[in-house]
């Protein structure tokens, strides 16, 4: 016997405006037939993706259930490994997507199967395992279908540091010679290498002119931590605040109290826009990247999502790529600013100069765009990028675990091996990349653009949260 009902949704999509992603026409269909699993269909669409010799970019992609219940939160539904498919796509020269389901089956990446430059859209079906979640169908509540915009960073060894000298002075990686002097850069050439920390000959080394930003200056850096040799995929844009009030919706009304940002003075007044009322949580400008975002709150975003937080060698990794360090180098590739076309305007919203659309980003003209070597987006100049620290403990102590889906009770992430808390009390974590923080500030090498190697801030856990401190996730690839 098998029942078939056919529940037809209003999907919430994070970062739609952001980077486009629209997901419609989301019908999910009820079945007792548990091991074939819960078919989903629908439609995603975004504009400006790629898949070419490099890399590519994709879609996340995850589902909930959450019941009408304010003390519940939304159930993470797993998929079926295998079974899904494409029912149609947009024209007859769009590749049919990739469809690659995490080994945790917490999620899916989908992206153009060979290579490819423009718009999508693609009718897909995807199959859940309902076992996994207490058969959530008999229960009245809603489903969510979610997506992501993610770069595929590929597997390779890198460069860390800066061949300007004076990135020292701002706390830069660089191979230990005799007596800890400078050595040259340091390369990183293997996942599971075991980095020495130190003077010692050899090692990785750094120093910060300011010692209550130094970190321990202690290793090794263990084989577990993820070193951004392996293949990962990082979010292209920075959480926003339309992705946070649809987060926020999905928890528990306890956890909600705790991950609620938007508490305190000038909130509003510094380009924050989420409120409250009784119908939940909104985002005036869903587009805007999420400041006043704490680590716990990221972390929680993260394991929400099935990510996790990115590690400050992913996030030079993620930066310049595989090639040579160049002096004062931004994630654009260059030593200046001078074709920079991308700000913060007057009105609070980060934006292209007129004239500049995303789908004209090239190699040639990333500069202009602030794109990284893999176009990655603003991981300078727009909000500091929290990673997580080889200069203490906890940080150290990091293996890269993924979320479950499932935040604790209070609205915090539990992964044992991640950083916890929001001070120096806890530390692990700190600043890459630079932030801007309010119109008329001087600009200088932290506001709002800071080189990929200066890393002053990077062992520093304070600032819980702040108008120029925002978050994006990864993953760890196959």
């Amino acid at each position: 016997m098998k029942t078939t009902t056919l529940l037809f949704l209003i999907c919430t999509c994070l970062n739609a405006g952001a980077t486009n992603i629209r997901i419609t026409d989301v019908a999910v269909e009820t079945m007792s037939d548990t091991a074939q699993g819960l078919p989903v269909s629908f439609t995603i669409a975004w504009d400006n993706a790629w898949n070419n010799a490099k890399n590519h970019d994709a879609a996340w992609v995850f589902l909930k259930y959450k019941p009408r219940d304010l003390q519940a939160a939304a159930r993470h539904m797993y998929l079926k490994p295998a079974g899904h498919a494409v029912l149609k796509k947009s024209t007859t020269t769009l590749p049919d997507p990739f469809i690659e389901v995490s080994e945790d089956r917490i999620g899916v990446f989908l992206y153009p199967s060979s290579d490819y430059r423009g718009n999508v859209e693609w009718t897909m079906r995807l199959f859940f395992d309902v076992k996994t979640t207490a058969q959530p169908a008999s229960m009245p509540g809603d489903w969510s279908l979610f997506a992501l915009e993610m770069v595929y960073v590929p597997a390779g060894g890198f460069t860390l540091g800066d061949p300007d000298t004076t990135a020292l002075r701002a706390a830069a990686f660089f191979r230990s010679g005799p007596g800890g002097r400078y050595d040259g850069l340091f390369p990183i050439t293997s996942e599971e290498q075991t980095l020495e920390v130190g003077d010692q000959p050899g090692a990785l080394n750094y120093r910060s002119e300011e010692p209550e930003y130094q970190g321990d200056r202690q290793g090794p850096v263990p084989p577990e931590f993820p070193k951004g040799v392996q293949a990962f995929y990082v979010q292209k844009y920075e959480i926003t605040q339309g992705q946070y009030a649809a987060f926020l919706n999905n928890l528990s009304k306890q956890a909600s109290y705790f991950r609620a940002n938007f508490a305190g003075m000038h909130y509003y007044k510094e380009r924050g826009s989420i409120t409250c009322a009784d119908a939940g949580y909104t985002a005036g400008s869903p587009d805007r990247p999420l400041n006043f975002v704490g680590w716990d709150d990221g972390c929680a975003f993260a394991d929400w999502a099935g990510l996790r937080p990115m590690t400050e060698l992913e996030f030079e990794k993620a930066c310049r790529g595989s090639g040579k360090p160049i002096p004062h180098e931004f994630p654009w590739g260059t030593g200046s600013k001078e074709r920079l076309a991308r700000f913060v305007d007057l009105d609070d919203e980060l934006k292209n100069a007129a004239g500049l659309d995303e789908s004209m980003l090239s190699d040639a003209n990333r500069d202009m765009f602030g794109a990284s070597h893999w176009w990655v987006m603003d991981l300078a100049g727009s909000l500091w990028e929290r990673v997580v620290s080889i200069g203490h403990p906890n940080g150290r102590a990091f293996k890269g675990t993924h979320g479950d889906g499932r935040p604790g009770y209070y609205g915090y992430a539990t992964n044992e091996d991640w950083p916890h808390g929001d001070d120096e009390r806890g530390g692990g974590y700190g600043y890459r990349g630079g932030g801007y923080y309010e119109h008329g500030k001087p600009a200088g090498d932290f506001n709002p653009h800071s080189p990929i190697g200066w890393r002053n801030y990077a062992a520093w856990a304070g600032g819980p949260r702040s108008i120029a401190y925002g978050f994006r996730c990864v993953r760890t690839a196959k």
